[in-house]
């Protein structure tokens, strides 16, 4: 009992550091790897396994700020509404819906043990998940000043959502060759927000543009309930705890299933599927809006704008001219049927025979949806001398480019701490952190104990 009064205090020093759990294409080829199990359910301990206040997070952007920022001939730069830059250049270099995403998965705690042939394992996690996306023809517009009304622009879209998750997972051998495993998770809805443009006007000057937009709200939360004004206007600054609903705001199912087949002494298959189910959403707070903005449309910015904040201050200017700009009117509560985005992973790893502590093998891997799903394949080589030690590393090619990882799981008497990177080529904005290209980004640190 002594081991477990350390677990507190290292629990604190690494959430100082961001933790964050391990990736499938790191977690297949480390052999001490504990919590496999989250990217294929299949996967099982030895013994008894404790984990608390672990971090799973990824960003994802379909475009970079290379698309939006060019050379200028005085050595600095524009963006891609400036006149130096050609408009099929700067199109060109977008999507149809250029979007950002991101998820972050908090584990609370998370506990697996062993029963004759099976493997159980019980979590309870945090979930949160946003993204955004505007669509090219947005930037058409600003870019060639073309006077139209747009019907259909379901692409301009900012949504989130934080669900408390009870899972509940099983891995069972059903022979000598072949696992299989499942999790069901109960998801229920803390917090949700939905905003999308339904129709926009726009029209401009030689210096400013003007645009007339028309939007859908839903916002629902577990801790109040958004109070409206004299005229029906919701106001999303006055939010009443005294209101605040007893039941969760949205609630849903997912599963995650998974096998693993050994067909060959040093051979390994590995296929999953995670994810698979959908939330249902009350919206206590649904409105229709219509605003107007103008702006100058960012002709020109420099390197030494982006150091001293000038650009942020134009585009916090925007945001709030905007904001103040909208004017929401409450309508009928509704209720919103929402898949959550799965992930599909398959790999093979293969244990060379002259020498059984290396592996090599490919991965291969699907998740999300919509503007921001994402698809990539990696071969990868790994040397686990023993349980105290694994290294592995790999490289392949995403749907943004080239991509490359690392990682390294290393045990200390009862604990197994794991670090590794995925990520893309490409740079970042000086100043910013803003990455250059469009990236699929992954940073891991994880720790477990094992009991």
């Amino acid at each position: 009992m002594r081991k477990i009064r350390f677990i507190p205090a290292i629990v604190l020093v690494f959430a100082a550091f961001s933790l964050q759990a391990q990736s499938f294409q790191d977690a297949f080829f480390l052999d001490g790897y504990r919590l496999g199990y989250r990217d294929n359910p299949a996967f099982a301990n030895d013994g008894k396994v404790l984990g608390v206040g672990q971090w799973s997070s990824r960003t994802r952007n379909n475009v970079g700020a290379a698309a939006f920022l060019y050379p200028a001939a005085d050595g600095g730069l524009v963006t891609g509404l400036h006149e130096s830059v050609p408009a099929k250049t700067f199109l060109g270099n977008l999507r149809q819906d250029n979007a950002v995403s991101g998820s972050v998965n908090y584990n609370l705690f998370s506990y697996g043990w062993r029963t004759d042939r099976a493997y159980h394992t019980l979590e309870l996690n945090a979930r949160v998940r946003y993204e955004a996306s505007v669509p090219r023809e947005i930037f058409r517009i600003l870019k060639l000043g073309t006077v139209q009304a747009y019907d259909d622009l379901g692409g301009m879209r900012a949504a989130g959502n934080a669900c408390a998750e009870i899972a509940y997972g099983y891995s069972r051998k059903l022979s000598d060759v072949v696992s299989v495993g499942a999790r069901a998770k109960l998801l229920l809805g803390l917090e949700s927000v939905r905003y999308e443009v339904t129709d926009l006007d726009v029209s401009f000057s030689q210096e400013r543009y003007q645009a007339i937009l028309r939007a859908e709200l839903d916002l629902t939360s577990r801790m109040g309930k958004v109070r409206t004004d004299a005229d029906g206007f919701l106001n999303v600054k006055d939010i009443s705890a005294r209101d605040k609903w007893r039941l969760p705001a949205g609630a849903g199912l997912a599963f995650d299933l998974g096998v693993v087949v050994t067909p060959a002494e040093g051979l390994t298959l590995s296929a999953s599927v995670l994810d698979l189910g959908a939330l249902v959403w009350y919206y206590g707070n649904a409105g229709k809006s219509m605003g107007i903005v103008s702006f100058s449309g960012l002709q020109g910015v420099s390197v030494e704008q982006l150091r001293d904040g000038a650009l942020q201050e134009e585009v916090n200017r925007l945001k709030e001219e905007f904001l103040a700009s909208l004017r929401i009117q409450g309508v009928e509560r509704r209720v919103c049927f929402e898949a959550v985005p799965l992930t599909l992973n398959v790999g093979a790893k293969y244990a060379l025979p002259f020498c059984e502590t290396l592996a090599v093998g490919l991965t291969g891997s699907y998740s999300g949806r919509g503007a921001t799903a994402y698809k990539e394949a990696r071969a990868a080589v790994a040397w686990n001398p023993d349980r105290r030690l694994g290294i592995t590393a790999n490289a392949g090619y995403g749907d943004y480019g080239p991509v490359y990882g690392a990682a390294l799981s290393l045990g200390i008497r009862c604990f197994r701490l794991y670090v590794g990177l995925q990520n893309g080529f490409g740079g970042t904005v000086p100043y910013s952190g803003t990455p250059l290209k469009a990236n699929n980004k992954t940073l891991t640190i994880g720790l477990t104990y094992d009991i």
